[in-house]
Protein backbone atom coordinates (compact mmCIF):
# COMPACT_ATOMS: atom_id res chain seq x y z
CA UNK A 1 0.00 0.00 0.00
CA UNK A 2 1.35 3.40 -0.98
CA UNK A 3 1.54 5.39 2.23
CA UNK A 4 3.55 8.58 2.62
CA UNK A 5 4.34 8.63 6.33
CA UNK A 6 5.72 11.79 7.88
CA UNK A 7 8.50 10.36 9.99
CA UNK A 8 11.88 11.83 10.72
CA UNK A 9 14.06 9.99 8.22
CA UNK A 10 17.27 8.60 9.80
CA UNK A 11 19.37 10.30 7.11
CA UNK A 12 17.76 13.65 7.86
CA UNK A 13 18.28 13.04 11.56
CA UNK A 14 21.97 12.24 10.97
CA UNK A 15 22.44 15.33 8.79
CA UNK A 16 20.64 17.52 11.32
CA UNK A 17 22.75 16.11 14.14
CA UNK A 18 26.03 16.65 12.26
CA UNK A 19 25.00 20.18 11.24
CA UNK A 20 23.91 21.00 14.79
CA UNK A 21 27.13 19.59 16.28
CA UNK A 22 29.19 21.60 13.82
CA UNK A 23 27.17 24.73 14.57
CA UNK A 24 27.40 24.14 18.32
CA UNK A 25 31.13 23.48 18.13
CA UNK A 26 31.68 26.66 16.08
CA UNK A 27 29.56 28.83 18.37
CA UNK A 28 31.06 27.42 21.58
CA UNK A 29 34.59 27.79 20.24
CA UNK A 30 33.91 31.31 18.97
CA UNK A 31 32.40 32.53 22.22
CA UNK A 32 34.93 30.58 24.29
CA UNK A 33 37.82 32.03 22.29
CA UNK A 34 36.41 35.52 22.67
CA UNK A 35 36.09 35.11 26.42
CA UNK A 36 39.47 33.38 26.63
CA UNK A 37 41.04 36.20 24.62
CA UNK A 38 39.54 38.63 27.09
CA UNK A 39 40.80 36.47 29.95
CA UNK A 40 44.24 36.31 28.34
CA UNK A 41 44.24 40.08 27.95
CA UNK A 42 43.33 40.44 31.61
CA UNK A 43 46.13 38.04 32.56
CA UNK A 44 48.59 40.01 30.45
CA UNK A 45 47.43 43.27 31.97
CA UNK A 46 47.89 41.70 35.39
CA UNK A 47 51.41 40.62 34.37
CA UNK A 48 52.13 44.15 33.15
CA UNK A 49 50.96 45.50 36.49
CA UNK A 50 53.21 43.04 38.29
CA UNK A 51 56.13 44.08 36.07
CA UNK A 52 55.43 47.71 36.87
CA UNK A 53 55.40 46.86 40.58
CA UNK A 54 58.70 45.00 40.20
CA UNK A 55 60.21 48.01 38.45
CA UNK A 56 58.89 50.37 41.12
CA UNK A 57 60.14 48.14 43.94
CA UNK A 58 63.67 47.97 42.54
CA UNK A 59 63.84 51.71 41.96
CA UNK A 60 62.29 52.55 45.35
CA UNK A 61 64.58 50.24 47.34
CA UNK A 62 67.76 51.40 45.60
CA UNK A 63 66.86 55.08 45.79
CA UNK A 64 65.83 54.85 49.44
CA UNK A 65 69.17 53.45 50.56
CA UNK A 66 71.27 55.57 48.18
CA UNK A 67 69.58 58.74 49.43
CA UNK A 68 70.27 57.67 53.02
CA UNK A 69 73.86 56.95 52.08
CA UNK A 70 74.11 60.30 50.30
CA UNK A 71 73.09 62.01 53.55
CA UNK A 72 75.71 59.98 55.39
CA UNK A 73 78.33 61.03 52.81
CA UNK A 74 77.35 64.67 53.36
CA UNK A 75 77.90 64.28 57.10
CA UNK A 76 81.36 62.86 56.44
CA UNK A 77 82.17 65.67 54.01
CA UNK A 78 81.28 68.34 56.57
CA UNK A 79 83.64 66.89 59.21
CA UNK A 80 85.64 63.83 58.13
CA UNK A 81 87.56 63.68 61.42
CA UNK A 82 84.36 63.69 63.47
CA UNK A 83 82.97 60.87 61.33
CA UNK A 84 86.09 58.75 61.82
CA UNK A 85 86.25 59.46 65.54
CA UNK A 86 82.60 58.48 66.00
CA UNK A 87 82.46 55.88 63.21
CA UNK A 88 80.69 53.13 65.09
CA UNK A 89 77.89 55.35 66.35
CA UNK A 90 77.36 57.23 63.08
CA UNK A 91 77.52 54.09 60.93
CA UNK A 92 75.13 52.24 63.23
CA UNK A 93 72.58 55.04 62.95
CA UNK A 94 72.78 54.86 59.17
CA UNK A 95 72.44 51.08 58.96
CA UNK A 96 69.44 51.08 61.27
CA UNK A 97 67.49 53.06 58.67
CA UNK A 98 68.70 51.23 55.55
CA UNK A 99 67.10 47.96 54.41
CA UNK A 100 69.48 46.58 51.76
CA UNK A 101 72.88 47.78 53.04
CA UNK A 102 75.21 44.99 54.18
CA UNK A 103 78.22 47.10 55.14
CA UNK A 104 79.82 50.49 54.60
CA UNK A 105 83.42 51.52 54.26
CA UNK A 106 85.24 54.81 54.57
CA UNK A 107 88.33 55.33 52.38
CA UNK A 108 90.30 58.58 52.89
CA UNK A 109 92.65 59.01 49.93
CA UNK A 110 91.00 55.85 48.44
CA UNK A 111 92.42 53.58 51.17
CA UNK A 112 89.84 51.84 53.39
CA UNK A 113 90.35 52.80 57.01
CA UNK A 114 86.95 52.14 58.55
CA UNK A 115 84.36 49.40 57.94
CA UNK A 116 81.00 48.78 59.61
CA UNK A 117 80.20 46.24 60.76
CA UNK A 118 83.75 45.15 61.24
CA UNK A 119 82.94 41.49 61.91
CA UNK A 120 83.49 39.52 58.72
CA UNK A 121 84.99 42.52 56.93
CA UNK A 122 88.36 42.80 58.69
CA UNK A 123 90.33 42.02 55.51
CA UNK A 124 88.97 45.14 53.86
CA UNK A 125 90.86 47.41 56.30
CA UNK A 126 93.88 48.90 54.54
CA UNK A 127 92.72 48.03 51.02
CA UNK A 128 94.10 50.55 48.52
CA UNK A 129 91.62 50.82 45.64
CA UNK A 130 94.46 51.79 43.32
CA UNK A 131 95.70 48.21 43.59
CA UNK A 132 92.37 46.79 42.42
CA UNK A 133 91.81 48.18 38.89
CA UNK A 134 88.22 47.07 38.48
CA UNK A 135 87.12 48.68 41.72
CA UNK A 136 89.34 51.72 41.28
CA UNK A 137 87.64 52.41 37.93
CA UNK A 138 84.29 52.89 39.70
CA UNK A 139 85.93 55.06 42.38
CA UNK A 140 87.37 57.30 39.66
CA UNK A 141 83.99 57.53 37.87
CA UNK A 142 82.36 58.71 41.07
CA UNK A 143 85.15 61.29 41.59
CA UNK A 144 85.00 62.52 38.00
CA UNK A 145 81.20 62.79 37.93
CA UNK A 146 81.15 64.21 41.47
CA UNK A 147 78.13 62.08 42.35
CA UNK A 148 77.28 58.58 43.43
CA UNK A 149 78.19 55.74 41.08
CA UNK A 150 76.54 52.34 41.50
CA UNK A 151 78.63 49.39 40.39
CA UNK A 152 77.42 45.84 39.95
CA UNK A 153 75.87 43.55 40.59
CA UNK A 154 79.16 41.84 41.37
CA UNK A 155 80.19 38.72 43.24
CA UNK A 156 81.30 39.68 46.75
CA UNK A 157 84.36 38.17 48.39
CA UNK A 158 82.40 37.58 51.58
CA UNK A 159 79.71 35.72 49.60
CA UNK A 160 76.61 36.66 47.73
CA UNK A 161 76.04 39.31 45.10
CA UNK A 162 76.01 43.00 45.83
CA UNK A 163 75.63 46.50 44.43
CA UNK A 164 78.31 48.96 45.52
CA UNK A 165 77.43 52.62 45.68
CA UNK A 166 80.59 54.80 45.49
CA UNK A 167 80.28 58.29 46.96
CA UNK A 168 83.04 60.82 46.32
CA UNK A 169 83.72 63.06 49.34
CA UNK A 170 84.87 66.63 48.79
CA UNK A 171 85.70 68.90 51.73
CA UNK A 172 85.00 72.16 49.87
CA UNK A 173 81.25 71.85 49.33
CA UNK A 174 79.75 73.14 47.09
CA UNK A 175 82.81 73.65 44.85
CA UNK A 176 83.78 69.98 45.09
CA UNK A 177 87.39 70.38 43.99
CA UNK A 178 89.18 69.23 47.14
CA UNK A 179 88.87 65.42 46.98
CA UNK A 180 89.21 63.78 50.38
CA UNK A 181 88.33 60.14 49.61
CA UNK A 182 85.27 57.98 49.22
CA UNK A 183 82.41 56.21 50.97
CA UNK A 184 81.47 52.71 49.74
CA UNK A 185 78.02 51.31 50.49
CA UNK A 186 77.46 47.60 49.74
CA UNK A 187 73.80 46.72 49.08
CA UNK A 188 72.47 43.15 49.06
CA UNK A 189 71.49 42.46 45.43
CA UNK A 190 69.87 39.09 46.21
CA UNK A 191 67.66 40.73 48.81
CA UNK A 192 66.75 43.48 46.34
CA UNK A 193 65.59 40.91 43.75
CA UNK A 194 63.71 38.91 46.37
CA UNK A 195 61.84 41.91 47.75
CA UNK A 196 60.87 43.03 44.24
CA UNK A 197 59.31 39.57 43.54
CA UNK A 198 61.07 39.53 40.17
CA UNK A 199 61.72 35.78 40.22
CA UNK A 200 58.25 34.95 41.56
CA UNK A 201 56.49 36.55 38.61
CA UNK A 202 54.01 34.23 36.83
CA UNK A 203 52.81 34.46 33.25
CA UNK A 204 56.05 35.80 31.78
CA UNK A 205 59.73 35.06 31.34
CA UNK A 206 61.98 37.98 32.21
CA UNK A 207 65.45 39.33 31.51
CA UNK A 208 67.13 42.15 33.46
CA UNK A 209 70.08 43.97 31.88
CA UNK A 210 72.40 46.87 32.63
CA UNK A 211 72.32 49.74 30.17
CA UNK A 212 76.00 50.36 29.54
CA UNK A 213 76.72 46.99 27.90
CA UNK A 214 73.31 45.30 27.82
CA UNK A 215 74.73 42.66 30.15
CA UNK A 216 72.21 40.10 31.40
CA UNK A 217 72.15 40.17 35.17
CA UNK A 218 68.93 38.22 35.80
CA UNK A 219 66.54 35.99 33.86
CA UNK A 220 66.67 34.25 30.46
CA UNK A 221 68.98 35.29 27.62
CA UNK A 222 66.46 34.33 24.92
CA UNK A 223 63.98 36.93 26.16
CA UNK A 224 66.31 39.71 24.97
CA UNK A 225 65.73 38.76 21.32
CA UNK A 226 62.04 37.91 21.65
CA UNK A 227 60.19 40.02 24.19
CA UNK A 228 56.69 41.51 24.40
CA UNK A 229 57.26 44.45 26.75
CA UNK A 230 60.20 46.28 28.25
CA UNK A 231 60.47 48.66 31.18
CA UNK A 232 63.36 51.01 31.98
CA UNK A 233 64.50 50.97 35.60
CA UNK A 234 65.97 54.33 36.55
CA UNK A 235 68.93 54.27 38.95
CA UNK A 236 70.99 57.18 40.31
CA UNK A 237 73.75 56.85 37.70
CA UNK A 238 72.15 54.97 34.82
CA UNK A 239 69.39 52.60 33.92
CA UNK A 240 68.62 48.92 33.89
CA UNK A 241 66.07 47.45 31.51
CA UNK A 242 63.48 44.85 32.38
CA UNK A 243 62.33 42.72 29.42
CA UNK A 244 59.38 40.31 29.57
CA UNK A 245 57.93 37.72 27.21
CA UNK A 246 54.50 36.33 27.94
CA UNK A 247 54.41 32.61 28.50
CA UNK A 248 51.61 30.55 26.95
CA UNK A 249 48.74 31.99 28.96
CA UNK A 250 46.55 29.13 27.74
CA UNK A 251 48.54 26.96 30.13
CA UNK A 252 47.71 29.13 33.12
CA UNK A 253 45.43 27.22 35.47
CA UNK A 254 42.79 29.96 35.74
CA UNK A 255 42.46 30.25 31.95
CA UNK A 256 42.29 26.47 31.55
CA UNK A 257 39.65 26.15 34.25
CA UNK A 258 37.61 28.95 32.72
CA UNK A 259 37.79 27.44 29.22
CA UNK A 260 36.81 23.97 30.47
CA UNK A 261 33.94 25.38 32.54
CA UNK A 262 32.66 27.56 29.70
CA UNK A 263 32.91 24.71 27.16
CA UNK A 264 31.13 22.35 29.55
CA UNK A 265 28.30 24.78 30.19
CA UNK A 266 28.11 25.51 26.46
CA UNK A 267 27.74 21.84 25.51
CA UNK A 268 25.17 21.28 28.26
CA UNK A 269 23.17 24.31 27.05
CA UNK A 270 23.34 23.28 23.39
CA UNK A 271 22.55 19.67 24.34
CA UNK A 272 19.40 20.72 26.17
CA UNK A 273 18.49 23.01 23.30
CA UNK A 274 19.01 20.13 20.85
CA UNK A 275 16.72 17.89 22.89
CA UNK A 276 14.14 20.70 22.84
CA UNK A 277 14.47 20.97 19.05
CA UNK A 278 14.00 17.22 18.63
CA UNK A 279 11.01 17.33 20.93
CA UNK A 280 9.44 20.16 18.93
CA UNK A 281 10.16 18.43 15.60
CA UNK A 282 8.79 15.14 16.88
CA UNK A 283 5.73 16.88 18.27
CA UNK A 284 5.19 18.70 14.97
CA UNK A 285 5.49 15.46 12.98
CA UNK A 286 3.14 13.70 15.36
CA UNK A 287 0.54 16.46 15.13
CA UNK A 288 1.04 16.66 11.38
CA UNK A 289 0.57 12.92 11.07
CA UNK A 290 -2.55 13.04 13.22
CA UNK A 291 -3.96 15.79 11.01
CA UNK A 292 -3.49 13.55 7.95
CA UNK A 293 -4.59 10.21 9.43
CA UNK A 294 -7.78 8.78 10.74
CA UNK A 295 -7.54 8.39 14.49
CA UNK A 296 -9.55 5.16 14.63
CA UNK A 297 -8.16 3.11 11.72
CA UNK A 298 -4.80 4.92 11.40
CA UNK A 299 -5.46 5.10 7.65
CA UNK A 300 -4.85 8.34 5.73
CA UNK A 301 -7.83 10.68 5.95
CA UNK A 302 -9.64 12.88 3.43
CA UNK A 303 -7.03 15.64 3.59
CA UNK A 304 -4.25 13.16 2.94
CA UNK A 305 -6.24 11.70 0.03
CA UNK A 306 -6.59 15.07 -1.67
CA UNK A 307 -2.89 15.87 -1.02
CA UNK A 308 -1.93 12.58 -2.68
CA UNK A 309 -4.26 13.05 -5.66
CA UNK A 310 -3.02 16.60 -6.16
CA UNK A 311 0.56 15.35 -6.05
CA UNK A 312 -0.22 12.71 -8.67
CA UNK A 313 -2.11 15.12 -10.93
CA UNK A 314 0.54 17.85 -10.60
CA UNK A 315 3.50 15.68 -11.53
CA UNK A 316 5.89 16.26 -14.39
CA UNK A 317 4.58 13.28 -16.37
CA UNK A 318 2.47 14.18 -19.40
CA UNK A 319 0.21 11.12 -19.04
CA UNK A 320 -1.13 9.42 -15.94
CA UNK A 321 -3.46 6.50 -15.31
CA UNK A 322 -5.14 5.35 -12.11
CA UNK A 323 -8.47 4.17 -10.77
CA UNK A 324 -10.37 5.44 -7.74
CA UNK A 325 -12.56 2.99 -5.78
CA UNK A 326 -15.27 4.43 -3.56
CA UNK A 327 -16.20 1.82 -0.91
CA UNK A 328 -19.08 2.04 1.52
CA UNK A 329 -20.14 -0.40 4.25
CA UNK A 330 -23.68 -1.78 3.92
CA UNK A 331 -26.02 -1.71 6.93
CA UNK A 332 -23.38 -0.02 9.10
CA UNK A 333 -26.09 1.99 10.90
CA UNK A 334 -27.84 -1.25 11.86
CA UNK A 335 -24.63 -2.57 13.41
CA UNK A 336 -24.16 0.60 15.42
CA UNK A 337 -27.78 0.68 16.59
CA UNK A 338 -28.00 -3.02 17.49
CA UNK A 339 -24.53 -3.75 18.87
CA UNK A 340 -23.26 -0.31 19.88
CA UNK A 341 -20.61 2.05 18.70
CA UNK A 342 -17.78 -0.12 20.01
CA UNK A 343 -18.86 -2.83 17.62
CA UNK A 344 -19.11 -0.24 14.85
CA UNK A 345 -15.56 0.94 15.55
CA UNK A 346 -14.33 -2.65 15.52
CA UNK A 347 -16.02 -3.19 12.12
CA UNK A 348 -14.33 -0.10 10.67
CA UNK A 349 -10.90 -1.25 11.84
CA UNK A 350 -11.65 -4.75 10.52
CA UNK A 351 -12.54 -3.35 7.08
CA UNK A 352 -9.41 -1.16 7.08
CA UNK A 353 -7.31 -4.26 7.68
CA UNK A 354 -9.15 -6.23 4.95
CA UNK A 355 -8.68 -3.46 2.38
CA UNK A 356 -5.02 -3.04 3.23
CA UNK A 357 -4.48 -6.78 2.81
CA UNK A 358 -6.24 -6.86 -0.60
CA UNK A 359 -4.14 -4.12 -2.19
CA UNK A 360 -0.68 -3.93 -3.69
CA UNK A 361 2.10 -1.96 -2.08
CA UNK A 362 1.71 0.71 -4.78
CA UNK A 363 -2.00 1.20 -4.06
CA UNK A 364 -3.45 3.65 -1.59
CA UNK A 365 -6.39 3.36 0.83
CA UNK A 366 -7.96 6.05 3.02
CA UNK A 367 -10.95 6.51 5.26
CA UNK A 368 -12.69 9.69 4.17
CA UNK A 369 -15.46 9.74 6.75
CA UNK A 370 -18.05 7.60 8.52
CA UNK A 371 -18.12 4.19 6.86
CA UNK A 372 -16.68 5.41 3.55
CA UNK A 373 -13.26 4.43 2.20
CA UNK A 374 -11.47 5.50 -0.98
CA UNK A 375 -8.84 3.38 -2.72
CA UNK A 376 -6.46 4.63 -5.40
CA UNK A 377 -5.17 1.89 -7.75
CA UNK A 378 -1.95 2.87 -9.46
CA UNK A 379 -1.70 1.95 -13.16
CA UNK A 380 -4.84 -0.24 -13.06
CA UNK A 381 -7.44 1.15 -15.44
CA UNK A 382 -8.70 -1.66 -17.66
CA UNK A 383 -12.19 -2.90 -16.72
CA UNK A 384 -10.99 -6.50 -16.32
CA UNK A 385 -8.17 -5.56 -13.93
CA UNK A 386 -10.40 -3.31 -11.86
CA UNK A 387 -13.20 -5.91 -11.78
CA UNK A 388 -10.74 -8.54 -10.56
CA UNK A 389 -9.59 -6.29 -7.71
CA UNK A 390 -13.19 -5.43 -6.78
CA UNK A 391 -14.19 -9.11 -6.81
CA UNK A 392 -11.19 -9.91 -4.62
CA UNK A 393 -12.27 -7.29 -2.09
CA UNK A 394 -15.84 -8.67 -1.98
CA UNK A 395 -14.51 -12.21 -1.57
CA UNK A 396 -12.19 -11.26 1.27
CA UNK A 397 -14.99 -9.41 3.03
CA UNK A 398 -17.31 -12.44 2.85
CA UNK A 399 -14.58 -14.84 3.97
CA UNK A 400 -13.56 -12.84 7.03
CA UNK A 401 -16.59 -12.67 9.29
CA UNK A 402 -15.97 -10.52 12.37
CA UNK A 403 -16.59 -12.16 15.76
CA UNK A 404 -17.69 -9.51 18.22
CA UNK A 405 -18.47 -10.80 21.72
CA UNK A 406 -20.19 -13.88 20.31
CA UNK A 407 -21.91 -12.01 17.49
CA UNK A 408 -20.95 -12.98 13.95
CA UNK A 409 -20.87 -9.82 11.88
CA UNK A 410 -20.79 -10.31 8.13
CA UNK A 411 -19.18 -7.55 6.10
CA UNK A 412 -20.94 -6.31 2.97
CA UNK A 413 -19.47 -3.58 0.77
CA UNK A 414 -20.74 -1.42 -2.06
CA UNK A 415 -18.04 -0.34 -4.49
CA UNK A 416 -18.00 2.17 -7.31
CA UNK A 417 -15.03 3.18 -9.35
CA UNK A 418 -13.76 5.66 -11.89
CA UNK A 419 -10.65 5.18 -14.04
CA UNK A 420 -8.61 8.06 -15.37
CA UNK A 421 -6.20 7.95 -18.31
CA UNK A 422 -4.93 11.24 -19.63
CA UNK A 423 -2.84 14.30 -18.94
CA UNK A 424 -2.20 15.44 -15.42
CA UNK A 425 -4.99 17.81 -14.48
CA UNK A 426 -5.68 18.70 -10.81
CA UNK A 427 -9.05 20.18 -11.78
CA UNK A 428 -10.30 16.69 -12.72
CA UNK A 429 -9.95 15.28 -9.21
CA UNK A 430 -13.40 16.27 -7.93
CA UNK A 431 -15.12 14.89 -11.03
CA UNK A 432 -13.26 11.57 -10.68
CA UNK A 433 -14.30 11.23 -7.03
CA UNK A 434 -17.89 12.25 -7.83
CA UNK A 435 -18.12 9.63 -10.59
CA UNK A 436 -16.82 6.89 -8.30
CA UNK A 437 -19.28 8.02 -5.61
CA UNK A 438 -22.24 7.89 -8.03
CA UNK A 439 -21.30 4.39 -9.19
CA UNK A 440 -20.95 3.26 -5.58
CA UNK A 441 -24.52 4.35 -4.86
CA UNK A 442 -25.67 2.59 -8.03
CA UNK A 443 -24.02 -0.59 -6.74
CA UNK A 444 -25.69 -0.12 -3.37
CA UNK A 445 -29.13 0.27 -4.95
CA UNK A 446 -28.56 -2.67 -7.27
CA UNK A 447 -27.88 -4.90 -4.26
CA UNK A 448 -30.82 -3.45 -2.38
CA UNK A 449 -28.50 -2.20 0.36
CA UNK A 450 -28.96 1.05 2.30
Amino acid sequence: MLLRTYKFHPLYFALLTVAYLFFSHSVINFISDRFVDKQVQQVREAVQQELALVRYSIEANVYRDTYLADSFASVVALNPQFAMDNWGLVAEQFLSKASLVRNIGLAPNDIISHVYPLAGNEKAIGLDFRTVPEQYKTVQLARQNKKVHIAGPIQLVQGGVGLIARYPIFTDIPHNTDYWGGLSVVMNYDQLIKESNLLGLKGAKIALTTDHNNQLIEGTQGVLTDYDVSYPIYLPNGNWTLFARYTDVNQIDSVNRFKMLFSGLGWVTFGLFYILILFLINNYLRVHKQSLHDELTQLPNRRYLFNELNRMMSGKRDMIQFTVLNIDLNKFKVINDSLGHQAGDKVLKHVATLLTGCLRSSDFVSRVGGDEFVVVLQRSTTPDDVAQIVDNIHAKAKQHVLDWKGHKISISLSIGYCSYVGKTDPSAINEILSQADRLMYQDKRADGEQ
